[in-house]
């Protein structure tokens, strides 16, 4: 290689950030590392270099990211903040530092038999004050999800896969409840990270497990500091689910995430979590499910988004006890709640590319 790992490593930035992408990857091989960026969408190969260049590229990423280069067999996460210029390759200047501006980058590492992958999350500035009118809804859903942020008390979760939006609608409900006059000082959030600050609201980083600051134990804390708004970054297990579920039927809105992938799976894995149909069905005010696709003239990736309003009909119906398979139909049968109807129907309307099937 004719360039030092630090040149190299502002290289690739200064090429994510001219091609608006979204990630960066640093992936190992038995003899190499390949680099990989997704913008738009598309994932696509920009670069490969020796295994031991490759090696000393993450270690600078990890120095930049506080994280302890030392330690190879273990995930770390953390995060370059403060602009480009006040970390990649010594600071980037003039121009270049203009036209960046104060973008953030959040680095994982994950440990493999070949060597370490990172992976960089890209998160500009611009993308920092986003309301729920700045993320690119369908007029119909932007409705659906801001009349069940609306809702008083109840527990309102989001589900998809990695990387389609779901902390940047959070983020974008928080600051929805902020413009209409809710009290910051009555809104906690805890999160594994905390990925944005908020002016005004408290927010807590949890660890991963273990009997340090985790989930459950910040989310029973919240309780006690009275708080309207609870923001969990992900019910991991029964026993957050446990706390959050009796949040809202306490008089607490809980916005959380759940990895279940659809509106249907999230009540068929909470009810077979062993909790009571008809304590779910009080408790969960709404479910919004999204993905980010091709828009249809290839430009960038919007979200396609489905929300269920639980009102009085749906709650009776999951106090039943329902299967998944019932689940599966009666969400079909309601307006804006199936994903893959929303997606078709933005197809049909010219929004989003034909193969968004591959991506629901």
């Amino acid at each position: 290689m004719d360039k030092e790992p630090h040149e190299f490593v502002e290289e690739i930035v200064r090429k994510a950030l001219d091609e608006n992408a979204s990630d960066i990857f640093f992936l190992p091989g038995s003899d190499s590392y390949i680099v990989r960026m997704r913008a738009a969408g598309t994932p696509r190969r920009v670069a490969e270099v020796p295994l031991d260049f490759g090696s000393m590229c993450v270690s600078h990423i990890k120095s930049l990211a506080s994280l302890l280069t030392y330690r190879t067999k273990i995930a770390q996460d953390g995060a370059i903040r403060g602009g480009i210029g006040g970390g990649i390759g010594g600071g980037i200047g003039g121009e270049d530092a203009a036209k960046f501006g104060d973008a953030e980058l959040r680095v994982s590492t994950f440990p493999t038999t070949l060597g370490e992958r990172v992976a960089i999350r890209v998160v500009r500035e611009a993308d920092a004050e986003w309301v729920l009118d700045d993320l690119g809804f369908q007029p119909e859903a932007r409705e659906r999800v801001g009349a069940i942020l609306a809702k008083p008390s109840g527990l309102l979760v989001l589900t998809g896969p990695t990387g389609c939006g779901k902390t940047t609608t959070i983020y974008a409900m928080v600051r929805d409840l902020l413009k209409s006059s809710h009290d910051p000082a009555a809104v906690i959030t805890i999160e594994d990270p905390v990925e944005r600050n908020i002016k005004g609201v408290s927010q807590t980083s949890v660890s991963k497990g273990g009997d340090e600051w985790n989930y459950a134990m910040a989310l029973r804390a919240a309780l006690r500091q009275d708080v309207k708004t609870l923001v969990i970054g992900e019910m991991r297990d029964k026993e957050v689910v446990k706390v959050a579920l009796d949040a809202a039927l306490t008089g607490h809105r809980v916005i959380t995430t759940f990895h279940a992938g659809d509106i249907p799976s999230v009540y068929a894995r909470i009810l077979h979590q062993g909790f009571e149909p008809f304590l779910v069905a009080a408790a969960v005010s709404g479910v919004v499910t999204q993905r980010l696709v091709q828009s249809a003239d290839g430009a960038r990736r919007i979200p396609v988004v489905a929300a269920l309003d639980a009102d009085d009909e749906w709650k009776d119906f999951i106090a039943s006890g329902p299967t998944l398979r019932d689940i599966r139909v009666a969400v079909k049968g309601r307006s804006g709640a199936d994903l893959a109807t929303e997606a078709e129907s933005m197809e049909k309307a010219g929004v989003v590319a034909p193969g968004w099937r591959l991506r629901l």
